[in-house]
């Protein structure tokens, strides 16, 4: 039975309910598969206990999952998927059932192969079988197993915490069928959105083989040039490409103990004897340095503890000086000879200029990135196939944004061959190789962004193909061209007759490139013809941060309120020719989608919006309120849902909606956004981010195939009474007087719901323009707020909201 099918048909059951047991639970349940979550019977219950005692454990992982920050669950509902049992009652029963098994007990082969000697008698032969095991090898796990159950056993690694980490590690064995493979590689892309890597069956896989090396080298070096726990963070942070978390504040993260133990296991498990299988060139750094053994006995085991490399006192941050294992005030760390490279935007130039760097930083970046190229350059053939899937394990695992070979590209590979001869290390055979065959101009990434290659050892640069189901606008830009295009944003025919309207400023603002390309993009697609819908998304971090702001606090400090009325009309009406023109809409948000962000999405005829999508009017924070159509939208959905009920009154919807800017919510995921009212029951939700563009691209196929027939630009949109509007600015009020909300506060939230109540005039209903209207006075009047302004300074300063 596939994998592939309705995922409410779909039984799984996790084995151990531990942090990833749990989690990867919460993750299948969140796609809408139901989940068995089995652990041990807790020591010295009886047999005869009642269920709830001897499933204690699995119980108590389920109540840690509502409490998870960040959020395991897109929707707490989700938790009803769930079913807790034990190993002992309810795993012959549970396995049964299951179409997916997943192991994910503690790290001891013979717990596992004792558990998978049972899962193996009670599954079905249809069940896939997996474990999640981090190092250990699969083929050892399957060892003992019944032939049949041997070729459907794969190993499934998660990165932590499941739900947000992109990557999935797929391991088979010697003993796995491709086929069974196949299948659950698919339904681990495209049902739970993973970003899956085939990895070769060898210790700690592809990321964390690669990661500790990286870490090893880290540390190797830091002890060798006396750096800081400060510098070390700042050189292998947003520097380099890689998250501010960068080397130390990772390991507190991540937990010194779990460094400890890989670090353990590798060293175990690979040999220094260049004649033995598992020979590793870095096999003489695997020990676990002193000072982690120092941290081990003090119980300084990052956040799990409290304290690590970084601690916090009161509001401040203190480090742990690495000579004296003693914490002391955080001291930035300060490289005058990085001062131009750091401004250098552009990532690969950056990179280049970092490595050839003088004095200490560039010292240590040289000494730490060179080596770690050419080990990953050695893996290629004996822990994968190709470079691009190490590059994508550090990328999804590690959240690098570009991985080893990436980085080498952009230093130059040949300069790379260089160094590390000069720095009396061999390049890899695959180095040398790609060297040799290309020479200065040597990179293991070429071609053309619709046909790109990697350069593979023995076969030369070789295709990368684009998984079935996955459109890329790089590809489509460079096949078909632009259709239209300014700095920030361009119209892209993605084939079929739509075209895809790409947003692709910093943070995607809505600029004045922006608006100009929402107001042009269908008459565009008129002049040109042959077009029938259109896609708002892009393939950037995330889809839209709002307004502006910049562009908003330069005309407020000014009194230029004509310019700034004309800028938010401008807006106003390219959203409202977009939900009523002639071709359907459909919008793709995902990641950050922040007000204007919203209001672009709520102007759609329909959504397909990545699960992960972190939705709100947010307006308020600086001071203002949303006026792109968002409040108009929101009341306008409030009248058309109101009108499926007997009494047809809008207010619980516009209610929710003014609870909703009032107070500047932002959803956790596309669930909640629906639950908030920015998605309707109708709007898809795409787990896989590179899916949803072309999700997208088919429903608007789908509605242009219907016969799309626009919504009527001046329907009449019911209005809420004056006196259950008055019960918003009641609200608004008794915020102020408990101290939840400033005055500026209440005057914006009291804006607010003047706008969703169309004034409170009495009248029954209004027209989308007279709510228009009423936003956009709303916006200038409160844009010329000494307030207002001091909002926007700050936040555009710091990056939060000032709640003056």
């Amino acid at each position: 039975m596939s994998l592939l099918r309705p995922t409410h048909l779909i039984t799984a059951t996790v084995l151990g309910a531990g942090t990833m047991g749990a989690q990867i639970a919460a993750h299948l349940a969140n796609a809408g598969i139901r989940t068995f979550l089995l652990d041990m019977v807790p020591r010295d219950t009886p047999a005869g206990a009642p269920k709830a005692a001897r499933n204690a454990l699995a119980l108590a992982a389920l109540q840690q999952l509502l409490k998870a920050k960040p959020a395991a669950y897109t929707d707490p509902g989700h938790a009803a998927r769930i079913t807790p049992g034990n190993l002992e009652d309810d795993l012959e029963r549970a396995c049964a059932a299951s179409d997916l098994v997943i192991e994910a007990v503690v790290e001891r082969l013979d717990i596992k192969q004792t558990l998978f000697t049972r899962v193996a008698a009670a599954a079905g032969p249809h069940a896939i079988l997996s474990s999640n095991t981090s190092g250990l090898g699969i083929g050892a796990i399957a060892e003992g197993l019944p032939e049949a159950a041997r070729a459907r056993l794969v190993g499934m690694h998660f990165f932590n915490p499941p739900r947000y980490m992109h990557l999935l590690e797929v391991v088979p064995s010697r003993h796995s069928d491709p086929a069974v493979v196949a299948e659950l590689a698919n339904f681990s892309d495209r049902v739970l959105g993973k970003g899956v890597v085939l990895c070769r069956d060898t210790p700690n896989f592809i990321g964390n083989r690669v990661g500790t090396a990286e870490m090893l080298l880290t540390f190797t070096t830091t002890a060798a040039g006396d750096y800081s726990v400060e510098e070390v963070d700042l050189l292998n942070g947003p520097l380099m490409g890689r998250p501010r978390t960068a080397s130390y504040r990772l390991g507190d993260l991540v937990g010194i103990d779990v460094v400890g133990h890989v670090i353990r296991n590798l060293a175990a498990v690979l040999s220094s004897d260049p004649a033995s299988p598992d020979f590793d060139e870095l096999h003489q750094l695997m020990v676990v340095p002193p000072m982690i053994e120092q941290m081990l006995q003090r119980r300084l085991l990052g956040d799990k503890t409290k304290s690590g490399f970084y601690r916090k006192q009161g509001k401040a941050i203190q480090t742990l000086d690495l000579h004296t294992l003693e914490y002391r005030d955080n001291k930035p760390a300060v490289f005058p000879e990085l001062a131009e490279v750091a401004t250098i935007r552009d990532l690969g130039k950056r990179v280049a200029a970092a490595l050839r760097a003088p004095g200490r930083a560039g010292e240590f970046l040289r000494k730490v990135y060179l080596p770690l190229f050419n080990y990953a350059a050695a893996r290629v053939g004996v822990i994968c196939d190709t470079a691009k899937q190490i590059d994508d394990a550090m990328c999804w695992g590690y959240g690098w944004q570009l991985g080893p070979f990436a980085l080498m590209d952009a230093a130059g590979v040949a300069w790379c061959a260089e160094q590390l001869t000069a720095m009396s290390l061999a390049p890899a055979p695959a180095l040398r190789e790609l060297v040799t065959a290309q020479g200065p101009a040597a990179r293991w990434y070429a071609g053309r962004p619709s046909a790109p290659t990697v350069f593979v050892p023995g076969a030369g640069p070789t295709p990368i193909t684009t998984p079935a189901g996955v459109l890329i606008l790089a590809a489509a830009k460079d096949t078909r061209g632009e259709l239209h295009s300014n700095k920030t944003a361009s119209l892209i025919d993605i084939g079929d007759g739509i075209a895809c309207l790409e947003f692709r400023g910093k943070m995607n603002v809505l600029d004045d490139g922006a608006v100009t390309m929402l107001g042009e993009a269908l008459p565009t697609l008129a002049r040109i013809g042959g077009f029938r819908g259109l896609v708002i998304g892009n393939q950037g971090e995330n889809f839209c941060a709002g307004a502006d702001l910049r562009t908003i606090l330069a005309a407020a400090e000014a009194r230029d309120f004509a310019t700034l009325e004309r800028a938010v009309a401008t807006l106003q009406n390219a959203l409202m020719d977009l939900r009523h023109g002639d071709l359907p809409v459909v919008v793709a948000p995902h990641g950050l989608t922040l007000g204007g962000g919203v209001e672009v999405t709520l102007h759609g005829d329909a959504v397909v919006a990545n699960s992960e999508l972190y939705m709100g009017l947010v307006e308020i924070g600086v001071g203002l309120l949303p006026a792109g159509g968002g409040l108009k939208e929101m009341a306008r959905r409030a009248s058309e849902w109101a009108a499926q009920v007997p009494d047809g009154d809008p207010y619980p919807f516009v209610r929710r909606a003014f609870e909703n800017a009032a107070a500047g919510k932002v959803s956790t995921s596309a669930h909640e956004a629906r639950a908030l009212g920015f998605l309707t029951p109708g709007d898809s939700v795409v787990f896989h981010r590179a899916r949803v563009v072309a999700e997208a691209k088919r429903r608007a196929i789908g509605l242009a195939e219907a016969g799309y027939v626009p919504p009527d630009r001046a329907a009449a949109i019911a209005l809420t009474s004056p006196g259950r509007g008055a019960s918003l600015l009641m609200g608004a009020q008794m915020f102020f007087w408990g101290g939840y909300a400033s005055a500026h506060d209440q005057k914006i939230a009291q804006k607010i719901a003047q706008v969703l109540c169309g004034g409170m005039t009495g009248k029954p209903s209004a027209t989308a323009q007279e709510l228009l209207d009423r936003e956009r006075e709303a916006f200038c009047s409160l844009a010329g707020e000494p307030a207002t302004v001091a909002r926007i300074k700050h936040m555009l300063e710091t990056g939060k909201p000032l709640r003056n």
